[in-house]
């Protein structure tokens, strides 16, 4: 007797986003999606229509559900740069049975957009966006602007994005914290040198 579906679709989003994050698109298989989301292959489709289909609506639910809220926590009531820091360590920071967290998903989906639908690409830049605009409302708060030279916002706002990003390529593949923390004090230290201390 087939399995009936009495999970609703948000369950079946964030199960099904774990499953992803574990894996990657390409790796996951229906099955494992099924499993994961405990969908019959029916319900499945009937909500999602494929795969890529669900992989996109992880993808959205991941920027509205786990990205924008750790932005808001860290970044929009930001003020000092001790919160912009634990911004970056929050990122990869996690419980050893939830490793596959440290890289972003935004990050890891990247990896595999060629794989994706063209929808992705829109996603792909409203978490970029958030993340941005996160930064930008952080360096605005007095104890961070009055630390930039000109007030220049944007700049050091895309230094910041682009730390991100690549601080999330390096715990993909070594996930060893206490390199990470250095990593992200030293480069915190070299945009506010008088303001954060080297380590």
């Amino acid at each position: 007797m087939g399995r009936t579906c009495c999970i609703d679709p948000p369950t079946a989003i964030n199960a099904a986003l774990d499953q992803f994050w574990l894996m990657g698109f390409s790796a996951c298989s229906l099955k494992q999606l099924e499993e994961a989301t405990g969908m019959n292959p029916g319900s499945l489709y009937y909500h999602f229509k494929n795969k890529e289909q669900l992989y996109l609506s992880a993808l959205s639910y991941y920027i509205d559900k786990h990205l924008q809220p750790r932005v808001s926590k860290y970044l929009h009531d930001a003020v000092s740069l001790i919160q912009l820091r634990r911004f970056f360590t929050s990122g990869y920071r996690h419980k050893t049975e939830f490793n596959y967290r440290s890289c972003c998903f935004l990050v890891s989906a990247s990896h595999e957009q060629h794989l994706l639908p063209e929808e992705s690409e829109d996603l792909m830049h409203k978490g970029i966006k958030v993340l941005t605009d996160g930064f930008k409302a952080a360096l605005s708060k007095p104890m961070l602007s009055d630390n930039l030279p000109n007030n220049n916002i944007e700049s050091y706002a895309h230094q910041l994005l682009g730390l991100y990003l690549s601080i999330q390529v390096f715990a993909r593949f070594d996930l060893n914290q206490q390199s990470l923390d250095r990593q992200v004090c030293r480069c915190l230290h070299s945009l506010f040198p008088t303001h954060f201390p080297e380590k």
